[in-house]
């Protein structure tokens, strides 16, 4: 890209610069952007004439066209807004949109993932006859469009079954679909927009090679509102936090650095259902200023793994009813106890770490009970062992592994490769093999010595 975002923004306030914007990415941030665009140029009262929404899978270019030459009937900007334009999908594309296809449906987002299929069948020149004639249940006539291997299971098949069977029902008539008409739109930029107008584009998918993308490039007029993302797909722990803390600032809040962290656990890579998740937690705190952690825990729906999260918190506070609550949930949520055994085996192995880092190399910098920023000042500047990714976990985790023994930890481990065992080879219900390890992991010693006292 020639100039951020922020430049250009500034050059449509003054007047200057392309008079069309592309925008594409993540979903939140481009209607975002784009409302910001529409107030400074549209005042509110002056939108009901000035402001024109299209939707590019359904409006024929000739209509946008006609509009856009069409004078603005009070004086000032006419803005028009192509949501969804597919003018810069190409059949070379077709890998990446049939993966867009499953991960939308996969996300629940059935109607975005509908749109996109009848984007990509446009593409590869299905008429609206070859739609009709074909019969629902015909998965396998998809599977290799939206590039599902032929090896995929029953459950790759009958969930594209389900897509096609979704789009059935919806009644799209394939033939007011265009995305073919690149060609009238690169002809205008490259006649130039009346001075009235202004060309304001959102894409679910682009082709960069394509010549019409290209011309925007060169105008300037075009930026992928992307996040950064790790390798499974999941928006990294920085912009996570980078978002939070903006909504944070904007609502007036300010957040326990463990009620943040709970967030980050719970967030999905859907920017727009964290927001929506975060609007839900500032109603519910009201005027109170600060978020706390069991305000999270009450409001925040989870979107990730947060409560294997909550389930392996629970016991490193060595706390048996949250720990067995979490467990319930968990398990009635569908969760394989197999999952749920290798989550809780990687917080005892940290918990394993952490209590040796206490047995050792931190022995007389540690001190019991000691607060996060006194944890920052006596033992951060002295390069403290990486139990997690960020020195607040490391600090959690240490703090949980005060609960443990060294010697309860490594009993523990073997009481997870016994679980494990039987998890896999007896006919033991696996409910009550999850139930029996994780109470043993909260009472541990605690129970032994308060039986030894009665005894005495």
């Amino acid at each position: 890209m020639k100039r951020d975002l922020t430049s250009v923004i500034t050059e449509i306030k003054n007047g200057k610069g392309a008079r069309c914007l592309l925008l594409f990415g993540d979903d939140l941030q481009v209607q975002e952007t784009c409302a910001a665009v529409i107030d400074l140029l549209v005042s509110k009262e002056q939108r009901g004439f000035n402001l024109e929404r299209f939707d590019g899978r359904v409006a024929p270019w000739e209509q946008v066209h006609a509009s856009l030459m069409t004078p603005p009937f009070l004086p000032g900007i006419k803005v028009l807004w192509i949501e969804n334009a597919p003018y810069f999908i190409s059949r070379e594309q077709k890998g990446e949109l049939g993966e867009k296809v499953l991960q939308l449906w996969g996300d629940g987002k059935q109607e975005e993932a509908g749109k996109l299929l009848i984007d990509l069948l446009v593409v590869e020149g299905w008429t609206q006859e070859q739609w009709e004639r074909t019969a629902p249940g015909a998965a396998r006539e998809l599977v290799k469009l939206l590039g599902v291997e032929d090896g995929e299971g029953q459950k790759e098949l009958a969930e594209v079954d389900a897509l096609w069977a979704f789009c059935k029902s919806q009644g799209i008539d394939m033939s007011r679909r265009r995305g073919v008409e690149a060609q009238g739109l690169a002809e205008l930029l490259e006649r130039g927009l009346p001075e009235w107008g202004f060309l304001l584009l959102t894409a679910v998918q682009v082709d960069r090679r394509m010549r019409l993308y290209k011309l925007f490039d060169e105008l300037g007029a075009v930026f992928h509102l992307g996040l950064e993302r790790d390798r499974s797909g999941k928006v990294s722990r920085e912009n996570l936090l980078e978002f939070i803390n903006r909504r944070m600032r904007q609502a007036g809040k300010t957040m326990e650095p463990q009620a943040r962290e709970m967030i980050v656990q719970r967030a999905a890579s859907d920017l727009r259902s964290l927001s929506q998740e975060l609007e839900k937690l500032f109603l519910y705190a009201g005027e109170r200023a600060a978020i706390r952690a069991q305000d999270v825990e009450v409001i925040f729906t989870d979107q990730g793994e947060g409560w294997v999260f909550d389930l392996t918190r629970a016991i490193g506070e060595r706390d048996p009813w949250a720990a067995l609550s979490q467990l319930a949930r968990l398990i009635s949520r569908g969760e394989h106890p197999l999952k749920l055994l290798g989550a809780i085996a990687s917080e005892t192995r940290r918990l394993l770490a952490a209590r040796q880092s206490l047995d050792g190399e931190l022995r007389g910098r540690w001190r019991r009970g000691m607060s996060y920023p006194q944890f920052q000042q006596q033992v951060l500047p002295q390069e403290a062992p990486v139990l997690t990714r960020n020195p607040y976990g490391d600090y959690m985790c240490l703090l949980r592994a005060e609960r443990f023994s060294l010697s309860e930890l490594c009993r523990y481990m073997d009481g997870i490769h016994d679980a494990d065992f039987r998890l896999k080879s007896s006919g033991v219900n696996p409910r009550l093999v999850m139930e029996r390890l994780v109470l043993g992991m909260c009472v541990g010693e605690k129970k032994t010595t308060a039986a030894a006292r009665v005894a005495q």
